[in-house]
Formats: C-alpha cells, structure tokens, sequence
C-alpha cells in the first residue's frame, strides 16, 4: 500500500490523537468539561477506540522502559509495517510503547508548562462538518445523535445537525421534529427554526415548521424560546424579544410577529404523528392538509374559501384515502380526483366561482 494514501494518513492521526487523549487523562490535571466532551465525541468511533485500547495497552506494558528520542512520523509507519508482518511482535510492541510514552510524555510536559490545558490539536470532534438528515413524504426516521440524544423525523422533514465542543446547534429546515436530549449544561443544545430559537433546559419537545410558522410543545421538563422580531423601519437590526419558558404541556407558537400566548395541550396529542396518528383540535382545513400532506405521496390542495374551515379530526397516516372520502360527511366541502391531483373546495353554490380553484402546495 502506498505510504501516503488517504488511509494511511487517517491511521496515523488517529495514533498521535489517542496519544495525545492518553497522555490527557492520566495527567494529574485530567479533562476539562470542554474536553470531556471532546473525548466522548471522538471516543465514539469504533476505529478511534480500538486504537485507543491498543495505545494504552502499549504504554502499560511498556513502563519501567526509558523513552528514547522522539522519532519522525516516518520512523512511526516503519515500526507499524514490520510489527504486522515478522516474528517477534512481543519485541515491537515494546519499542513503539517507548515512542508512544515519548509523544505522552511531552504532552504532559506542555500541560505542565501552559497557564490552561492544552487539548488535541485539530481532532475530528473539533473539526465537524454539519450533518443534514431528510424524509421523504409518508416516512417517519428515528436518529441517534452523537450526544446520545434522540430525534423523531415527521415526514417530508429535513434538519441540519452541528455537534462540536462548544455547542450543540440544530437547525429544522421545514417539517415536525421530536428531540429528547440529553441534558448537559456545560454542553449547549439548541434548535434554530424560523426567526426563533429553542434552548434545551432538560427537557423533550416538539417543533412544526410549516409556512412561515413555527410551534414549540413540551412533552417533558423545559425548554426556552427566544423570537427575533424585525421592525419594518429597522428591518436589518431584530430585536431579540424577552426569552419565554415552557413547561410539560404547554405550546408557543410563533413566526415574524410572535403573540407571545401560551396555550396549554395534551403531550400525547403532540405526538400523535409519532405513532401514525395525526390528531387535531379545532385547526383550520388548511393547517391539517398542509400536515397530512406530510405523509402522502399525492398531494393535496384546498381552496382558500374551504381552507378557512375549521375541524376536529384523527387521520390515520396509513389511511388518508379512507379520511379524505369520510371528509365531505363532516364539513361541507366536495373532494375531487383527477389524474394525479386532489383538490378540496366548498360545497355552498353561491361560492362556487370564487372558489373553483385549488392552491398548490
């Protein structure tokens, strides 16, 4: 294999990197909580691990040696090639413990010497490119993020994901989202929807995207919304509205003029679409097509008129052709298919020329 190829050169990162991780964990010093969290995400690959067990088993059994010169990453990829391929590993392993303690042992010389800790130089948690994760309509997507907290994908939904030291940034592009966190103060979660923000207090909540307009519920503990707001005559500095607190059972609803009511609701409720349940209380027609529209591949549209309706109802996500015939049974609406199109419009004669034409979603 060539010496310089993309692999070779990410096995040797990862070697300095779990020197560099072992040498600041046994120091006297230990982590920082900035650093622990480093270590937790680089930690969690299973390469990175295995190298890890490996260097540390290294410097175990070589202790009582004295480390010699610190050689170059040259001699490093040598001493690897010929322990893998000739007799007498037992042997190698010893003199690569003496390199490994070498690279250690000025680790912890540099954390002795510099006023703070040092942390690794340029490891993968520190250099994280964002993850963006989608669903297509009809499909739903439980996520394991690399925190360890958990995220329920609605359908047709998409969001953005950036985990590093400092902080824990998601932002939903468009759809609903289940977050469950977990909870670690010194570790930010947010998720950015629309001109709000939604900070993590220990807690797992719901956020719908949908047309301009974002809503919040809390299933369980606490989050914090902060709204910007943009005033027509100072349209480039938003103001940054007073944050508001939910708890369990509550919703927030907001988009460019936020009217700062919270409204109390069932947290099973809100996860209804979690189960392929889509449950709605006295929401307008156009609010529940635009949520089944979610998980249908044939869209629906509704004429504005018939969008104005306002209803309670249950669609089941596997059923929404048996809803849409039951439809004009509770509203008076008429449901029309033609070739690929859906569309809904008022059933009142007198309205039939203003509202004969459907919009498209």
């Amino acid at each position: 294999m060539n010496l310089h190829s993309p692999e070779r050169d990410s096995e040797e990162q990862r070697w300095i990197e779990a020197v560099e991780w072992h040498a600041l964990r046994c120091s006297a010093d230990g982590l920082t909580a900035s650093q622990h969290s480093t270590w937790r995400l680089w930690s969690q690959d299973p390469e990175n691990r295995r190298i890890y067990a490996a260097c540390a088993r290294l410097y175990v059994d070589a202790q009582g040696l004295q480390a010699g010169p610190p050689p170059s990453c040259a001699v490093l990829r040598r001493w690897r090639e010929r322990s893998a391929r000739q007799v007498g590993w037992n042997r190698r392993r010893t003199a690569m413990a003496g390199v490994l303690i070498t690279g250690a042992l000025g680790v912890v010389v540099l954390l002795g010497r510099a006023a703070r800790p040092v942390r690794p130089a340029r490891t993968a948690a520190h250099v994280t490119v964002p993850v963006i994760y989608r669903t297509a309509p009809g499909q739903t997507r439980r996520l394991r993020l690399g925190d360890g907290s958990t995220v329920i994908l609605g359908g047709e939904t998409a969001i953005t994901v950036s985990l590093t030291p400092q902080r824990r940034a998601v932002r939903l592009e468009h759809g609903e989202a289940w977050f469950r966190v977990v909870h670690r103060p010194h570790w930010p979660f947010t998720v950015a929807a629309g001109n709000g923000v939604i900070t993590d207090l220990g807690t797992a909540f719901v956020v719908d995207r949908e047309s301009g307009r974002v809503e919040v519920t809390v299933t369980q503990g606490e989050v914090e919304v902060a709204v910007r707001r943009f005033s027509p005559a100072r349209s480039l500095q938003p103001v940054i509205l007073q944050p508001i607190q939910l708890r369990r059972g509550e919703r927030f609803t907001y988009g460019q003029t936020a009217d700062r009511v919270v409204r109390p609701v069932s947290p099973r409720l809100a996860l209804a679409w979690t189960r392929g349940e889509l449950e709605f209380a006295d929401e307008p027609l156009s609010a529940v097509v635009d949520n089944v529209n979610r998980y249908t591949a044939q869209p629906i549209e509704v004429t504005p008129a018939a969008g104005r309706l306002r209803l309670t109802t249950l669609v089941l996500s596997r059923h929404i052709s048996g809803w849409l015939d039951g439809l004009s049974r509770v509203l008076p609406v008429r449901v029309t298919r033609k070739d690929a199109e859906i569309c809904i419009r008022l059933r009142v004669s007198n309205r039939t020329r203003l509202d004969n034409t459907c919009q498209k979603r």
